[in-house]
This record gives C-alpha cells, structure tokens and sequence, in this order.
C-alpha cells in the first residue's frame, strides 16, 4: 500500500532536476526580457530623438543651402545697379543696347533666371530675354516696382506667376540711381527666378527612407512639395502652422492621411532670414520603428541562444546533483516500510555528503527511541489497568458526598430566600422614610422660600413708604408751583389792561397830531405820515395785547383747575399712605407666623432624620443575614457543582485510562513492525 502511494506521488510531483532547470531558465530569461524591453524603450526614445534631431539639421543645411544661392543672386543684382550702362540709360538711350548684352551675361550665368529687366519711371520696360509685352503693361504698377522704390533697396516677392512666362518665379529687384547725375532715380531692375528648379532639387532630396523637403513662402502657402497637388495652396498642416508663427525653428508630431490611411509623422522646420520663407521636412515615424524593431529582433535571438546554453548547463548540473537526493530517497522508501537497518551511503564533501550522514544518525536515534517506547509501553499498559481500578472506586466515594452537600444546598436556600423576603419588606420601609424625610425637607425649604419672599416684601412695603412720602413732598411743592402761577397770570393780566389802555390813548394821540398836521397843510404833512405810522402800531399793540390776554386768561383757568386736581391728589395721597401702612403690618403677622411654622417643621425634621438613622441600622442587618444566607446556599451550590463535575472527572479518568490502556496495547503492535 506504502509503495502505490510513493509511485502515485512521483507520477504527480515534478523532478528536482526539471525545477533547477527552470529557475536557472527563469534567472536568465526575466533579467534578459527586462533588459531587453528596456533597451527597447531606451533605444527608441534615443533613435527617435537621434532622427529628429538629424531630420532638423538636415533642414537647416537645405536653408543654408537656399541662403546661399539667394545671396549670389543678390550680390549678381547689386552689382548690376552699379553698372554705367543701366545709370545713365536714359541719358544716352544708346546704352540700352550694351545694358541688354549684360542682361544676356546675367541670364546664361543663371541657369534659374528666366528674364531680366529694368522698368524705368518713364513706364518704359527693356527686357531680356525679348517678349511680347502685354498690351497696358506698365512696370509702375507692378508690385516689385512699388515694393523696391518704397524700400529703396533689394527685395525679394512673395512667389507668383509671371505675366510673360506664365511659370512661378520669384522677382529680386533693386532701386537704379544715375550716381553720374546727382543720383537721379532712373527705375527698378529685377530678375525672375524660376522655382521650377529649386522644387526639382528639394524633391531630389530624401529624409530617411520616404521622408521629403517642402518650401512655404512668408504666407505658409505651398511653394515646392512632392505632392504638385499641394503646390499654392495653404499649408494643410494646423499643428505645424501654429509653430511656425509661434518660432523659428522646431519639430513638430502630427497625423498625416494619405491614400485613404491615418500615419503618425513628424517635421523639422526652420526659417530663411531674409525671405521669410520656412524650409519643412516631414519624416514617417514607423520608419524609427522599423529600425528599432531590427534591433529588438537582434535582441531577442542572442537572448534566446543565451537560454538555450543555461538549460544545458543547469541539466548537467542538475542531473549530478539530483542522483545522489535519489539515493537519499530510496533509503527514506525503505525506513517507511519499517527498515531501520538502512546505511545511506552517499560520500561526498558537499552539503549532500553531510546530509546523508545527518540520515544515518538519524536512523540511529530513531531505532534507540523505538526501542525505549516498547519498554515503556509495557509499562503503560500495567498502569493504565491500576488507574481504571483506582478511578472506579473514586467515583462512588464522589457521589456519597454529593448527596450530603445536596442536603446542605437546600437548607441554605431556603434560609436565604426568608432572609431575602424580610429584607425587601424593610427596603420597603426604607423607602418610605426617605420619602417622608425628602417630604420634611421639601415642607422647610418651601418655609424657607417664603419666608424670603416676606422680607423681600417687607423691603418692598417700606421702599414704597419712603417714596410715597417723596411723592407728598413733591406733590406740595406742585401745588405750591401752581398757586404761585396762578397769582403771577393774574399780574400779568393787570399789566394786559394797562398796555390796551396805553395803547387806546397813543392812537387818540395819533389821530389828533394827523388832523393837526392836516390843517398845517404842505409843512404838517411829513408829520402826519409820521402819526399815521403810530397809530398803525399803537393798533397792532392793541390787537397783540388781546392775543395775549386770550392766553393768559386760558392759563389762568387752567390753573384754576390744577389746583383743584392738586387737592384732589392730595387726598389720594393720603389715602395711598395709610394703605401702605396697613400692608406693612399684614407682612409684620405673616412673618411672625410663618418663622413659627418653620421651626415646628424643623424639630419635625429632626425626628424624622433620627427615625432614619434607626431604619438603616435595622435594614443593614437584616441585609447582612440575607446576604450571608445567599453566600451559604451559593457556596452548597458550589460544593454540590462540584463534587458533581469532580464525579463526572472521575468517571472520564476512568474512561480515559480505558482507551490509555488500548492505545498503549495498539502502540506495542505498531512498534513490533520496525526492523531494530
């Protein structure tokens, strides 16, 4: 049965030598994927940045490139306007002949200029090669014309198509003064450049494999590109527009769709000095790729070769190492079959050497420990048997004692519970004196309270006392007030009569000097305005008079009649002071009966607080009996708990030394299958 088991595990475990094989397999291939994914990374980061960079400085040699043609073509122009021949054309109209021969020199020395010419302020135009001249052409009006007068030096146009040739050129003219003439402005001499070569040229150029250059002149429309579709047009590439008008140079992602697909691109981007024109080169992301992916291809073999050699080697590692653990292994089959005779003879000087003489130690002790178990599991058989002897007659010595401390319990119980009745009856009690004690106190506190109350009102009586006394004084020096006002109105009434009386003579008097004055005729009459004047205030002081006598008559009733109320307020007065009196000597009698109330309460108290003190004397004894009562019955309950649990121990003793007995008979078999 042993041996079906050992060869069911070997079937499901996997070899020792395979595990090795796959950690050192594992060891090598994790560090070699994670170098290798992170060159990966590394490398396309740095070869994307390589190509950038390359891509960027490749557009800036094709910038320096155009510079410097476009700076020989300026340097040709300038030299041109310093030629006699064009100066003084228009002096001498022979020297339009010899200024055409250097137009022909100009032209067969650059290849890209398709003509040449000087339009003069006359609105004359001398052109090489010759052409039909448009019918109202006037070099004035042309743009190169305005735009090189308006600088007063070189320019260059914007591209456009020649009215001549019809092809796109770009014109670089330059301003003509006759310096033999005190600088006379004669014209503008300009040549068209063909961008027919120049487009020729940039689509020659490649950016790595199916990259290209293109041109975009000030206006970031298109002036070379591989695509002719684009030629003229906006730039259709937002991204880059918005760089550009942002700075001067840089590289810039963007998507790109071409044949009804979607790449991921990128550009290179610069600007010419002077022209204002932006040299772009645009380059296919997947070509970076395509190159770092051959790098990873590379990666991924030598890791592969690398793996292949570290399973070799840890096979032939493994295999010595793994035959002599399967030595090791066959010995431990044979100690599990009971064979502890086995002498594992693995000799070498590593690890494995030391653990096959640890086995042989092992096996040693193991015999010497199964030998001293047969001796003591003789022994504990005979003192098994004893133990169940012994716990039998335990248990029916446990049991008698039960019985008796039952008994006892009862008793206890029952002592406790009358204990325990008496006790609550005197709870009861209790409760009712500190009811009748919380009662006493509340009857002396509320006493108390309105004994309070009563000298607060007693205060109060003999506050309003005081002040009903101010407000008699104050009430007779108002009447005082009053008649003194009274007389004082009737003074002044006197005085009234008097002022009327006066008043009635002075307008007589005024009369009289007015009839006077009337018989003196032309010398009375000044006086007479004069009499008249006070007469007119001797009657207004009349009628103020009687106003005031009006008032004075009104005050004078009044007054009348606040002396009445006076004497009437006098008498209330009075009335009021002897009610006060009266109140006062109720709160005298109140007081006098309500400290009698509070100390026949107080000796109450007393009583009752004596009665209590008795009380709890009685219900801590009786409390004391009942609770000795419940510790006694608990106690009986607890001997009898466990006397029972000590009779159930007894009985488990007897049974453990029962089944103690077969396991050391069962353990003496299982002993006698080893081989000492």
């Amino acid at each position: 049965m042993y041996m079906m088991k050992s060869k069911k595990l070997k079937k499901m475990k996997m070899g020792i030598d395979a595990k090795l094989a796959i950690v050192f397999v594992l060891l090598i291939a994790i560090p070699l994927m994670t170098l290798g994914f992170m060159s990966y990374e590394k490398a396309s980061d740095i070869m994307e940045q390589n190509f950038k960079q390359t891509t960027l400085q490749m557009t800036n040699e094709i910038k320096e490139s155009i510079n410097n043609m476009m700076y020989g073509y300026e340097e040709s122009m300038i030299q041109m306007s310093h030629e006699a021949n064009v100066q003084e054309v228009l002096m001498n109209p022979h020297y339009s002949k010899w200024m055409l021969k250097n137009f022909e020199s100009y032209i067969k020395g650059h290849e890209n200029v398709l003509s040449i010419y000087l339009g003069t302020k006359n609105s004359d135009i001398f052109l090489y090669p010759e052409a039909q001249v448009p019918e109202g052409y006037d070099p004035i009006q042309r743009g190169w014309y305005k735009e090189a007068v308006k600088e007063n030096g070189l320019i260059w146009t914007d591209p456009y198509i020649d009215a001549f040739t019809g092809k796109q050129v770009i014109t670089v003219a330059i301003p003509i003064y006759n310096t033999s003439n005190g600088n006379e402005f004669v014209g503008v001499v300009g040549a068209d450049i063909s961008l027919e070569n120049l487009a020729n040229r940039m689509n020659m150029i490649k950016v790595g494999k199916r990259g290209y250059p293109a041109i975009l002149d000030r206006n970031l429309n298109t002036m070379t590109h591989k695509n002719k579709e684009l030629i003229g047009k906006p730039l259709p590439i937002e991204e880059l527009k918005e760089a550009i008008e942002q700075q001067d140079e840089g590289i810039v992602d963007y998507d790109w769709e071409e044949n009804g697909q979607t790449y991921n691109k990128f550009g290179t981007f610069t600007k010419l000095d002077k022209l204002g024109w932006t040299v772009f080169s645009a380059m296919y992301e997947n070509e970076i790729e395509e190159d770092v992916r051959a790098l990873l291809w590379n990666a991924l073999m030598i890791g592969s070769i690398a793996l292949i050699i570290a399973l070799f080697i840890s096979f032939i590692f493994s295999r010595g190492l793994t035959k002599k653990i399967k030595i090791l292994v066959e010995d431990m089959e044979r100690i599990k079959e009971g064979d502890l005779t086995v002498l594992t003879k693995i000799k070498s000087k590593d690890e494995l050497g030391q653990l096959g003489d640890s086995f042989n130690v092992m096996i040693d002790e193991i015999g010497n420990l199964v030998r001293n178990v047969q001796s003591v599991s003789t022994e504990l058989i005979a003192s098994a048997e004893n133990l169940a002897a012994t716990s039998e007659e335990t248990s029916a010595s446990a049991e008698e004692v039960a019985k008796t401390v039952e008994e006892i319990a009862k008793g206890a119980t029952e002592q406790a519970a009358d204990a325990e009745r008496g006790a609550t009856l005197t709870g009861n009690l209790s409760e009712k004196f500190i009811q009748l004690t919380n009662n006493t106190d509340n009857m002396l506190k509320s006493a108390n309270e309105v004994m309070e109350a009563n000298l607060d009102g007693v205060k109060a009586v003999e506050d309003l006392k005081d002040r009903t006394e101010l407000n008699g004084e104050a009430t007779g020096k108002i009447e005082e007030a009053i008649m003194e006002l009274d007389n004082k109105t009737k003074y002044i009434g006197s005085i009234l009569d008097t002022i009327a009386s006066i008043s009635e003579q002075t307008n007589l008097l005024a009369l009289n000097a007015s009839i006077e004055a009337a018989r003196a005729g032309e010398y009375g009459r000044g006086f007479a305005v004069v009499a008249d004047e006070i007469r007119k205030l001797a009657e207004e002081s009349r009628h103020a008079a009687d106003k005031i006598k009006g008032i004075v008559t009104t005050i004078q009733s009044d007054s009348t009649n606040t002396v009445e109320v006076m004497k009437e307020v006098k008498e209330r007065y009075e009335e009021q002071s002897n009610a006060v009196g009266k109140v006062s000597e109720s709160f005298d009698t109140i007081y006098k009966s309500i400290d009698s109330i509070t100390g026949k309460i107080e000796a109450m108290g007393e009583f009752v607080h004596v009665l209590n003190g008795d009380k709890d004397n009685i219900v801590g004894a009786i409390e004391n009996i009942s609770a000795v009562s419940e510790e006694t019955a608990a106690a009986s309950e607890e001997v009898s708990a466990s006397m029972q649990q000590q009779s159930m121990a007894v009985e488990e003793v007897a049974s453990a030394a029962d089944k103690l007995n077969g396991l050391a008979v069962k353990m003496n078999e299982e002993i006698k299958r080893f081989k000492i």
